[in-house]
């Protein structure tokens, strides 16, 4: 199988037109306002639950409210029977929802700082579009944190590979799958944010049409219904953001501003289980800068000298700037079938360190794989040992690698 070396590129008209998957309520009286207003909601897919004029008393439109519990409304206050302060009082109940979008055919400034003043989180005018679009995007996120507020947020954790070769890419890869195989719910992002040699398409045997750079420039207006957009699904239960280092291009990817990295691994966390994060090989400034907001670190090694020298290095490196021993887990790779239970204990007293898993040499296996789509051996060696490790992530306090009885 050939796989694409670039990227497609997404329409630039592809981003504009979401689906808004909320519950609208409508108190308008302008019929300009009105049909545009509903043409755009129409379009995105949003249920209008009611409309009411606007001068229907507040009393009518908070016992709509609270008998259909719209995500936002659209509300013309220059006509409504109180002064929008008191309005959106009766009709809110003294609480901060739904949220209020404030229109008026005209940008009138004391309109708008009215209706602001009094509790709207944005304001509009004809023509409603394409502003309505920009308002919808700010407003499916502000609407997203407050639906996941209280949603158990998933684990981030990253995976560096001690040195080139050790298979630190395939194991996020197909430990995704294992964790999805122990825990036929659980949804799993691989993240693969190697700025330097990125493999995860190549092994997920994916085409992705847009990559990670592109969810960081847009983590602002970042929803469950947008995210759709960014990431490629690859089996049950699991998504791959791709690398913004797979496009090609004159000038190499550049890592993102550190704020936009904590919001977009803060919205990864209440969509998915797991978030594993490609980290690539080495530490360097790009996956330092992605290490200050992960949970655990996975640091994949393999039998030989140069891989554990690395190792000891990444450990002293992480020791010395503060990151904490508790959160690094060491996983061995491409284990040896004999003598395993030396090379275990040795790596364990070389870094006063358990090791977290074991997996075996088993290049039948991997030699075996089909060429055209991504499947996960289960039943060979090295899928009964990502198993292991995937049961020990997902249900904490199984037991560890086999060790040699004294």
């Amino acid at each position: 199988m050939t796989l694409n070396t670039s990227l497609s590129p997404v329409p630039p008209e592809a981003s504009r037109r979401q689906e808004w998957l909320w519950k609208i309520g409508l108190v308008l009286e302008a019929p300009e306002l009105l049909a545009e207003i509903e043409a755009a909601i129409a379009e995105a897919g949003a249920a209008k639950v009611f409309q009411f004029a606007a001068s229907t008393p507040s009393f009518e439109v908070a016992n709509a409210v609270d008998r259909e519990r719209p995500d936002l409304l659209f509300v013309e206050f220059a006509r409504t029977s109180k002064p929008a302060a008191e309005w959106l009082t009766d009709v809110r109940s003294g609480e901060d929802t739904p949220i209020v979008i404030a229109v008026h055919p005209n940008a009138e400034p004391a309109e708008m700082i009215s209706a602001l003043r009094a509790g709207a989180t944005e304001f509009l005018s004809l023509p409603v579009r394409p502003a309505i679009y920009e308002a919808m995007d700010r407003i499916g996120a502000l609407l997203e944190s407050r639906r996941t507020a209280l949603i158990e947020t998933g684990k981030v954790a990253g995976v560096l590979s001690a040195k080139g070769g050790c298979g630190a890419t395939s194991l996020a890869c197909y430990l995704s799958a294992a964790l999805v195989h122990v825990v036929p719910s659980t949804r799993v992002l691989v993240a693969d944010l190697d700025y330097q040699s990125p493999g995860a398409r190549s092994v997920f045997r994916a085409t992705p049409r847009t990559h990670a750079g592109e969810a960081f420039e847009a983590v602002r207006r970042l929803s469950s219904t947008v995210w759709r957009d960014f990431v490629t699904p690859v089996s049950n239960g699991v998504d791959l953001l791709a690398s913004p280092a797979d496009v090609i291009s004159t000038t190499p990817a550049e890592p993102p501003e550190p704020w936009r990295i904590e919001s977009l691994f803060r919205f990864l966390v209440r969509q998915y289980n797991w978030v594993l994060v490609d980290l690539g090989r080495h530490l360097n400034p790009a996956n330092w800068s992605m290490l200050q907001n992960i949970e655990e670190l996975f640091i994949v090694t393999a039998p030989d000298v140069l891989a554990l020298y690395q190792t000891r290095a990444v450990l002293q490196t992480l020791c010395s700037r503060g990151f904490e021993k508790d959160r690094i887990k060491i996983i061995l790779n491409r284990n040896l079938s004999s003598p395993q239970d030396f090379w275990v204990e040795s790596i364990e007293q070389m870094f006063e360190m358990t090791v977290f898993g074991v997996l075996p040499n088993d290049e039948n296996t991997v030699e075996k794989l089909q060429r055209d789509r991504f499947e996960f051996p289960r039943d060979t060696p090295f899928g009964r040992g990502l198993i292991r490790i995937a049961s020990r992530l997902a249900k904490p306090g199984a037991p560890g690698p086999a060790k040699k009885a004294a």
